[in-house]
């Protein structure tokens, strides 16, 4: 008596003759009328079944039903590539949340001081860079122990526009936002790190002191040690330990931001109020002598 069975996948029922059939075989079929690859098919009779050199009829009783379970191959490519765009879509969203030009309402220290939220310019090139440069600012632990020493809370720290010549940074109502020249002039590189943190030192005396004053002076100088001597992580010592500072003169501070701005202030980028012209031109030159020293 001749050995037959019926296949059967997703509905579809299709008789075939067994005789002289192994399950390979068999797998070659179906993988050539239903385009599942035989390394994706699962054939069940009363169980699965397993050895391709063997015979059909020595594994199956004649006539039975085999149901075919498996995905064709070009939907499971089309599958996989589906998935595979998906994955890349989270990745690009996750992406955009850490480097959106909104502002990132995460706080870079644990502690109570510190800065509450971070923002770059809206420009295409490099943004996420200067994001970056403004967490690490954030994360520096000589900017971290300072803070935490003498109680500082920004409410903002952001990237200050390459065409604010006359300044390098301000510092607006105490801590509501200080901003900070990260970019050189034509956009397309960085100020040096060390430069920038040491702005920032200023801006952060500021918090006290509004005018360039001997009080002012005095504090941004304590400022400018103690990032240094506070950083465990960099020197690897004891805190507290000597170490190499930068210590600011005081003819270079109208040249950094011509004083903190308060809320009656004067104009983002503009100089100090000052009836003298020769005022502005000492400070234009001062500001290209601290620039050729932060280089």
């Amino acid at each position: 008596m001749s050995h037959s069975i019926t296949l059967s996948y997703k509905g579809h029922v299709t008789r075939i003759p067994t005789d002289t059939l192994t399950l390979g075989q068999l797998r070659a079929h179906v993988a050539q009328q239903y385009g599942i690859s035989a390394l994706d098919q699962k054939l069940i009779c009363k169980g699965l079944l397993r050895n391709d050199t063997a015979m059909i009829r020595d594994l199956v009783p004649n006539n039975s039903k085999v149901v075919v379970m498996g995905t064709p191959s070009a939907e499971l490519a089309s599958f996989q590539a589906l998935n595979a765009r998906r994955q890349i879509g989270r990745a690009n969203n996750l992406k955009y949340q850490a480097t959106s030009s909104d502002v990132y309402h995460t706080r870079a220290t644990t502690d109570e001081y510190g800065f509450d939220s971070f923002k770059e310019l809206n420009i295409a090139h490099r943004q996420r860079d200067a994001l970056q440069m403004l967490h690490r600012l954030g994360r520096d632990e000589g900017v971290r122990q300072v803070m935490r020493k003498h109680k500082y809370s920004v409410h903002l720290l952001r990237e200050l526009h390459p065409n604010e010549r006359t300044i390098l940074g301000y510092n607006r109502n105490r801590g509501e936002e200080i901003a900070l020249r990260l970019r050189t002039d034509d956009l397309e590189g960085f100020r040096d790190y060390e430069s920038v943190r040491r702005v920032l030192m200023h801006e952060l005396a500021h918090m006290v002191w509004d005018a360039h004053d001997d009080n002012f002076h005095k504090l941004n100088r304590e400022h400018c040690k103690e990032v240094v001597e506070l950083d465990w992580t960099v020197r690897g010592q004891t805190v507290g330990a000597q170490a190499e500072y930068y210590e600011p003169q005081p003819k270079e501070a109208e040249a950094v931001d011509g004083g903190s701005l308060a809320a009656s202030g004067f104009v983002l980028g503009g100089s100090a109020p000052s009836s003298s012209d020769s005022r502005d031109t000492m400070r234009e030159q001062t500001y290209s002598a601290y620039m050729r020293r932060a280089k």
